[in-house]
């Protein structure tokens, strides 16, 4: 099979791959972090995310532990830019906010950074 007999929902999808897992090593966190201020941070993401990053199912509330800072810090990002949570992204529409709540840049780094100690 090649990519012209692939339907475009399928080739779509393998471009999303693709970028993510290519295009990923070549981020950083953007400034240095502070891991405690994460912390402090972290305590209203654990209503849903979990007090250690183990997610929660029946909240459709991703695992975080175990991601990369650089991932995180990406995904606040696109949340807080509406890249993600947009009117189609029923799920991502619930974390938008969340995202929008942290003060500025600096929270972004540190909240990530600190997940990433799971």
């Amino acid at each position: 099979m090649n990519a012209m007999s692939l339907p475009l929902k399928s080739l779509l999808g393998l471009a999303v791959v693709a970028t993510t897992a290519f295009a990923a090593p070549n981020v950083a966190l953007s400034q240095e972090a502070d891991v405690e201020r994460g912390r402090s941070l972290y305590r209203t993401c654990q209503t849903c995310h979990g007090a250690q990053g183990q997610g929660n199912a029946a909240m459709n509330a991703p695992r975080l532990a175990g991601q990369f800072p650089w991932y995180l810090e990406r995904q606040l990002r696109h949340f807080r830019n509406g890249i993600r949570g947009g009117e189609r992204d029923t799920y991502g529409a619930l974390m938008a906010p969340m995202a929008a709540a942290l003060p500025d840049d600096q929270a972004v780094t540190d909240v990530s950074a600190y997940i990433a100690t799971f």
